[in-house]
């Protein structure tokens, strides 16, 4: 077992699931500064590791995460787009890390959830919502529009012209009604979330990690490649995939009737 300690969250990787633990409950786990750069050191950390076949994030205290440090945003309204660009270099890389590496991320939704880190939550491969939670656009009740992926997580859950009903009116949806439009996977009675999520998270760790990796890569390529351009890099990442020991497993396996043992390899 590994255990990483940063200032605003932790995580403990066992068994092959990475556990991410946001910590800044007094605060409700805001995005300012030092989530930032924790987020991007984490998404190095964890796309470097072969040990880290799922990840798993979740959250102390009553919010989810409130999204944005408005109190950091007044302190000196003059600093604040320099402010913007400096947290968005590290969130911004590390959900792009977080897109791209092989391992699943599953998001466990217990408390209300605003701002950029309802994209956060998004742009995590499964999402499970305790019942009754709230997911707030929040962006455009302050004069900002959306950042943290949102045009492209929202969009890609909710559809075009529903995510942007929901960021222009700053909508608020609860559990069930994020469930309807895709924003969420899975709702669940708060009891029952942390053993939903990890139940999940432990499935996908005993999967084809390569094969999710692909997947994840080539269904973000697909947003902005033409017809022909996509089919190929379809074809690219299945002739890899061919060659590794867990396609040659997975085959062996079906033609044997027995259940596959994937490594990750």
């Amino acid at each position: 077992m590994t255990e990483l300690k940063m200032e605003t969250l932790t995580c403990r990787i066992e068994s092959g699931i990475a556990h991410v633990r946001l910590t800044q409950a007094e605060r409700g786990n805001p995005f300012d500064g030092p989530f930032c750069r924790d987020m991007c050191d984490l998404s190095v950390e964890l796309s470097c590791r072969d040990d880290v076949r799922a990840v798993l994030l979740v959250a102390d205290g009553r919010f989810f995460s409130v999204g944005g440090d408005i109190r950091s945003f007044v302190k000196d309204l003059s600093q604040l787009s320099r402010i913007v660009k400096s947290w968005t270099a590290d969130v911004h890389m590390a959900i792009t890390r977080f897109q791209r590496m092989n391992a699943p991320v599953i998001c466990a939704v217990h408390g209300d959830v605003a701002g950029g880190a309802v994209s956060l939550v998004a742009m995590s491969d499964m999402v499970f919502a305790a019942e009754g939670v709230k997911f707030n656009a929040a962006f455009s009740m302050i004069g900002f529009c959306a950042d943290s992926g949102s045009t492209i997580s929202l969009t890609s859950r909710m559809g075009f012209s529903r995510a942007k009903r929901f960021l222009m009116l700053s909508e608020a949806l609860e559990a069930k009604d994020a469930l309807d439009v895709g924003l969420v996977d899975y709702v669940v009675p708060a009891a029952e979330l942390n053993a939903s999520a990890e139940k999940m998270a432990a499935k996908l760790a005993a999967g084809p990690t390569l094969a999710y990796g692909a997947i994840k890569r080539t269904m973000l390529s697909a947003r902005y490649q033409g017809l022909e351009a996509q089919l190929e890099a379809e074809a690219q990442a299945l002739a890899e995939l061919a060659s590794s020991e867990d396609a040659r497993e997975g085959l062996t396996a079906f033609s044997q009737r027995r259940k596959p043992e994937f490594k990750g390899r």
